[in-house]
């Protein structure tokens, strides 16, 4: 159901970023990563220990080297000799953000999820949630002063466990 607004919202980001950069100073055209802070929303898709992760995010740099962002991760499902396993976590991280460049900057994030699993037999099923702590690291690639293309890892305790994605995030 995610799966076609996380192709529309990649397709959408790629055309977006064969626009030129704003020009920065002098007719530079780089991207200016410590100039662009503020909200922003994204999607990513990427590889868990269940299956395929769907995940979307908004958040806000409050400084150009701090903020916060909100997420919603779906795990996906993982079948096994009749065991169907999936999970859904929904959570709140802090970020730190450090400039590499002038279109990269590292990021660093650490916070807290709610991790909701279910488990199904044949014969039964059970659910679980529970509050687990979340961290990650990734890089942003800025595309102009709106768009970014994101590369990301985190941990999530809970059933999904780790994620490894690639995403946009659009600024405004």
């Amino acid at each position: 159901m995610l799966k076609p607004l996380i192709a529309a919202t990649l397709v959408a980001a790629t055309s977006l970023a064969a626009m030129p950069a704003h020009a920065q100073g002098r007719g530079s055209a780089l991207v200016c990563t410590t100039c662009d802070w503020g909200a922003y929303l994204g999607a990513s898709i990427g590889d868990s220990d269940l299956d395929t992760a769907l995940k979307l995010f908004a958040g806000s740099a409050v400084t150009p080297n701090f903020g916060w962002e909100a997420s919603f991760i779906d795990f996906g499902s993982r079948e096994n000799r009749g065991v169907s396993t999936e999970a859904r976590g929904l959570g709140f991280s802090l970020v730190g953000t450090l400039p590499l460049s002038q279109a990269f900057s590292g990021f660093a994030k650490i916070g807290v999820f709610y991790v909701k699993s279910e488990v199904r037999t044949p014969f039964a099923s059970a659910s679980e949630s529970e509050a687990e702590l979340g961290a990650g690291v990734g890089l942003r690639l800025a595309l102009n002063p709106q768009i970014s293309l994101r590369l990301e890892f985190e941990s999530i305790g809970g059933e999904g466990g780790d994620v490894v994605s690639v995403g946009a995030q659009v600024r405004f």
